[in-house]
């Protein structure tokens, strides 16, 4: 049956980054296994005769694979098509990257399975796909993703009095969410995202902190192991620590440091958690980034085991 096929494109430069969409139409007749051995051909052969429309701003092959990873690729390209047509035609994505094709594996329409992506980039070692392990139908299990990605290793450290360690590693925990949320944006007056994320999701009111000087307590346990940024040095932030259980008043006045409690505080933030994680349940273009910027995401509970004679 003769019917209309395209091959679609997408132009990227070498820093992945995606300025324009192109197609081709192609009206063939044979079997739908002739058509796509012609668009296997033509994808290569025909990407400089392409019609091209500028591609959405700030879209990034990263972006693509998302799309792929729901089976949803497709939307980019739902402009070409006329009212009256088949939104389900058969087709060829092909990346053109900084000039030239870049084919390095084949799928079909469906959710990308990146089990055999693996395999057939040779790679010899498997691991969970996060995105399929922690889907349950057409709903996705957020708060258990983040749990077993970062609040159990916190949780085991809290419960056995390793709180130096513990609040290391949830501060690391807001630094990954806040990238998530922000990517490595920053405002004009070169905020961290760290606290951006705080004042956007957190209620700090009760803890008596602020997000600013929590990110300085953050620069120097992670850097240094100890509480003296640069701009607490400087006198320029209040010195800040943490404290297990509630601090007498008057004992806050010992030295110049400020004491907060732990527990509240991670209390207050995993309910930001909660509220954040919440837009992106309702958004399913910022569901888009959660998973470009997820995958490029390493925790304890993705381990890739080797296998070495797979």
């Amino acid at each position: 049956m003769k019917e209309t096929i395209y091959c679609f494109y997408l132009i990227a430069d070498a820093q992945e980054r995606v300025g324009f969409l192109g197609h081709v139409r192609y009206d063939l007749d044979g079997t739908d296994e002739d058509k796509l051995a012609y668009l296997r051909v033509a994808a290569e052969r025909d990407y400089e005769k392409a019609t091209l429309t500028k591609a959405p701003v700030g879209l990034t092959i990263g972006a693509y694979t998302a799309r792929c990873r729901l089976g949803t690729a497709l939307e980019l390209f739902e402009y070409v098509f006329e009212p009256h047509e088949t939104r389900t035609p058969l087709y060829g994505i092909t990346i053109i990257l900084d000039g030239k094709p870049a084919i390095n594996y084949i799928s079909d329409q469906s959710p990308l399975d990146m089990d055999d992506v693996n395999k057939i980039m040779g790679e010899k070692s498997v691991m969970d796909d996060w995105l399929v392990k922690y889907m349950r139908g057409d709903e996705f299990l957020f708060t258990e993703l983040i749990n077993d990605d970062f609040l159990l290793a916190y949780k085991l450290l809290y419960n056995n009095r390793h709180y130096a360690s513990a609040i290391k590693l949830f501060m690391s925990c807001i630094d990954s969410i806040a990238h998530v949320e922000y990517g490595y944006e920053k405002t004009r007056s070169g905020r961290a995202v760290f606290s951006r994320w705080l004042d956007a999701y957190v209620d700090l009111a009760p803890i008596g902190v602020t997000a600013d000087e929590l990110w300085e307590l953050r620069n120097g346990l992670l850097h240094m192991s100890n509480l003296d940024s640069q701009k607490v040095v400087k006198k320029n932030a209040r010195r800040i620590s943490l404290s297990i259980g509630v601090v007498p008043k008057e004992a806050q006045g010992v030295g110049d440091t400020y004491y907060f409690n732990l527990h509240p505080f991670y209390l207050a933030v995993c309910e930001g958690i909660g509220k954040w994680l919440q837009t992106y349940a309702n958004d399913y273009n910022k569901f888009l980034i959660f998973i470009e910027r997820w995958d490029r995401t390493i925790s304890d509970s993705r381990l890739a085991l080797y296998i070495p004679d797979k």
